[in-house]
């Protein structure tokens, strides 16, 4: 309810000169919130427009002389304090505490679901100066922070990595559940404010550095941290485990802010790198002693080409884990610091609110919040865009379903999970693929044939090079499709050229090339896909490979089509 322009001057006849409480008056009228004075017998002596305007009450109500029993009397019959029945008793015990005349401070929900901070301090006569605030915004802003934090606190504690997050003074401030199960932390030992001298003196202590002084470990160590430098390195921990850790500093307004870790599992993974290794070196060993016995090994080499080329599979499976987990470092490394950095922004809003709030404050906060919020939203975001990536590559090279797809958005599905392998030798792709190419076939066999051109790149290709660059352009006709893979590596000598496709020729023999790479490619675009593949190349020129694939692939067995696949 609004007041009139005049308000009907306080009931104060022994306050003072009369210019004296109109320059009093005028002070509270310019108050941005509500004030009222009241006198040592609870009489309402002082009051401005504001106080009137935040709690609904009519002008006509402060003519005369009013005592605070008889505000809430008023009060109570129009419901402000909700359903009351014994009013009197009601306000007998606000009598009570009133003339107790102590400070207090608390806040109000009112029936229009305004919030008011209603804060009183007594006065040297008796009675009590209150003030009125109306924090409705405050409050709604406080309880979605505390939603966005419950929110971001779930994604990171939901994280199969372990996080960690440690500010320019090397003092924990984030982390999430997987970073103590990781690196089997007692509870107790991690909490906001623990010094990464601190863990690292626990870690060497209990042997995770292996033999040696644990001091000289630490001091080692820290000397490390505090350089700030981007690092990435496997460690093997005394209990077996495997872990990839991988660290960058961050900036906050162009200045060190602190360092994100994250801690990934990979004793799957190096398992099986290791058993397809000793595989591959058994095999090469072998290899003169069975050829004496050819017709007897042949069924035995079959065997272990199928299980070869399934942990072929796996393993660029595998890569395709480690590089979406990788890529997700980014956004969610800049989600943590949003929300962390949103926290300390709330602390100084509220320290600011205590002291009163000005409007220039709230709208700065305001901006701030939302800008924090798309950030998050944002970052999020394309951490989703790839897990889904990442689940459609996975989900059609394990099924080798058949089905009806986009050429363009698989091969940048591939290529954006295999980037930060690219990456991390400065080599880069350019895809120049034209959009509504569509084909009716299985997309996991080409994925997989993708993956292995890329990995020959890196592999042999890119070998003593700082920078590569991987192109990979199409051309569709009406009945078929012509896909073309091109490196600028150092190239193949013709010899090579001509044997590529072989099974178990590779140029790194006996140093974890297994030679089935090509072979898998050559086989499931010829017999999968229906197609061909060949290869071109020169020394020193890179290589090229040419697929030409029908729109529509062969049915594989007898009942098979498009719909039922």
């Amino acid at each position: 309810m609004s007041a009139p322009e005049t308000l009907p001057p306080p009931a104060c006849p022994d306050s003072g000169p009369q210019e004296q409480a109109r320059m009093l008056q005028t002070l509270c009228d310019h108050f941005p919130g509500g004030v009222t004075v009241m006198d040592h017998e609870l009489r309402l002596r002082l009051w401005n427009r504001r106080f009137l305007e935040m709690m609904e009450l009519p002008p006509e109500l402060f003519a005369q002389s009013i005592s605070l029993p008889q505000l809430w009397h008023f009060n109570i019959a129009r419901g402000e304090f909700g359903p009351v029945q014994d009013p009197d008793a009601l306000v007998a015990g606000f009598v009570e505490r009133a003339l107790r005349f102590e400070p207090h401070a608390f806040t109000r929900v009112r029936p229009n679901g305004r919030v008011i901070e209603i804060r009183g301090e007594p006065i040297a006569e008796g009675g009590f100066v209150t003030t009125w605030v109306d924090v409705t915004e405050h409050h709604r802003l406080e309880t979605e922070l505390h939603r966005h934090d419950a929110l971001v606190t779930q994604i990171v504690n939901h994280l199969p990595q372990g996080i960690s997050l440690f500010d320019e003074q090397l003092v924990l401030q984030l982390w999430n559940q997987a970073f103590i199960e990781v690196l089997e932390f007692p509870p107790e030992a991690v909490f906001r404010g623990a010094r990464f001298e601190d863990l690292l003196g626990l870690m060497a202590r209990r042997g995770d550095y292996g033999p040696g002084d644990p001091t000289e470990q630490v001091a080692q160590r820290l000397a490390l941290a505090r350089q700030f430098q981007a690092h990435r390195f496997e460690r093997t921990r005394p209990n077996g485990r495997t872990h990839l850790v991988e660290g960058r500093p961050i900036q906050l307004d162009g200045r060190l802010a602190g360092f994100v870790t994250t801690y990934t599992d990979i004793t799957t993974q190096k398992t099986t790198e290791q058993a397809l290794r000793r595989a591959n070196d058994q095999l090469a060993a072998g290899m003169a002693e069975r050829s004496a016995a050819l017709d007897t090994a042949q069924s035995h080499l079959s065997q272990a080409i199928d299980q070869l080329a399934q942990s072929e599979k796996l393993a660029a499976l595998g890569q395709l884990v480690a590089g979406v987990a990788h890529e997700l470092n980014t956004p969610i490394g800049n989600s943590v610091m949003a929300a962390s950095t949103f926290l300390d922004r709330v602390a100084q809003f509220e320290a600011e609110a205590r002291s009163g709030l000005r409007r220039s404050v709230l709208d700065e906060f305001l901006n701030f919040s939302r800008e924090a919020a798309r950030l998050v939203q944002d970052n999020l975001a394309r951490a989703a865009e790839l897990i889904d990536a990442f689940k459609q590559v996975a989900v059609d090279q394990t099924s080798m379903r058949r089905r009806e797809f986009l050429l363009d958005e698989t091969v940048r599905k591939v290529c954006a999970t295999m980037a930060h392998t690219l990456r991390r030798g400065q080599h880069r792709f350019e895809i120049a693929i034209p959009q509504g190419i569509t084909l009716n076939s299985h997309p996991g066999a080409l994925e997989q044939i993708l993956t292995n051109l890329i990995s020959n790149s890196l592999v042999h290709g890119f070998e003593g090079r700082a920078q590569g660059c991987i192109r990979i352009e199409a051309h569709g006709e009406r009945e078929e499709v012509g896909l073309s893979y091109q490196d600028d590596g150092v190239g193949l000598s013709p010899e090579a050229v001509r044997r590529i496709f072989e099974p178990f020729f590779t140029t790194k023999l006996g140093q974890g090339g297994t030679g089935l790479g090509l072979h898998i490619s050559h086989t499931l675009a010829t017999t999968v896909l229906g197609g061909q593949i060949t290869a071109h190349s020169q020394p020193g020129q890179g290589a090229r490979f040419e697929l030409r694939l029908p729109r529509v692939a062969p049915l594989q067995g007898e009942g098979a089509s498009p719909a039922n696949e």
